[in-house]
């Protein structure tokens, strides 16, 4: 008798457990991300380092425009080799300009990330204790979500509140 009791429980318990209804929410990370505070001093690092790298890369440009045109305004003049030393500084420097101009993207991708990343993950950790506080089992990203029926919730107000950028 005890044992079907038990069973008996067990079964209520379980059956109690899977007719309750999953919680899904939907989240508009890109609201959010635009309302930090942080974004606007990350963006304004972003773009003074990438006029620092724009100013570099003239300079590098205006001293290669003097070098070819001094060139050509002499190349009559100069002997053979002189010529032909010339023609090497002038193509050495292309190639230091491009590779300069390869490098450049690549630090404004990594100074992107490096300022970026912190708002981001204080986000998805904002959105993850909003999750587990209200019981939610998936939450979306609006961003990548092609359709949500209007039993998910949109958790970008209590994210916004969590974060307190409203």
């Amino acid at each position: 008798m005890k044992k079907l009791f038990v069973i008996l429980c067990i079964t209520a318990l379980t059956v109690g457990a899977f007719a309750q209804k999953a919680k899904f929410g939907h989240v508009n990370s890109n609201a959010v991300f635009t309302l930090m505070p942080e974004k606007q001093a990350a963006s304004d690092a972003i773009e003074a380092y990438a006029m620092t790298l724009e100013t570099q890369l003239q300079s590098l440009n205006k001293e290669l425009e003097q070098k070819y045109n001094d060139y050509m305004e002499k190349q009559e003049t100069m002997s053979p080799s002189i010529k032909q030393m010339k023609e090497e500084e002038i193509v050495n420097l292309q190639q230091r300009i491009q590779a300069f101009q390869t490098r450049a993207q690549e630090d404004m991708q990594t100074k992107e990330i490096e300022l970026l990343e912190p708002i981001y993950t204080k986000i998805q950790d904002a959105i993850k204790v909003v999750g587990e506080e209200n019981g939610f089992i998936y939450i979306f990203d609006e961003a990548t979500l092609l359709y949500h029926s209007s039993e998910s919730v949109d958790i970008t107000p209590m994210v916004k509140t969590k974060l307190g950028v409203n």
